[in-house]
């Protein structure tokens, strides 16, 4: 469970560097590498590249956290503990406060 569940953050990290890689209307960090990139691998093929990954990742991602939430243990005895905690504090006895004698209200004095 423990590896799942940090193999889903290595997913996350890895997805957002893809996305902020990605060339955008602002030219993006693959825009930003200028000649070198387009002279490496071709403008397209890069951007195709960072695509699928990105499209990979994030169907790994779905997967990975559906996967996880399945072998989560579901335990009934939760909503049960919260009826009985509930059912105890019905059955409490709220003190009372003992009488104090009744002041006679005072006048307001007079301007």
């Amino acid at each position: 469970m423990t590896f799942f569940i940090i193999l889903i953050g290595i997913v996350c990290v890895l997805l957002i560097l893809l996305v902020l890689a990605q060339d955008s209307k602002g030219g993006g960090f693959t825009g930003d590498m200028g000649a070198a990139s387009s002279s490496m691998m071709g403008a397209k093929r890069a951007s195709s590249w960072i695509e699928n990954a990105t499209w990979a990742l994030a169907i790994s991602l779905a997967v990975l956290s559906i996967g996880v939430n399945m072998f989560i243990p579901h335990d009934n005895n939760a909503n049960i503990k919260t009826s009985n905690s509930v059912e105890s504090a019905t059955e409490m006895t709220v003190p009372t406060l003992p009488e104090t004698p009744a002041e006679a209200p005072t006048e307001a004095p007079a301007e």
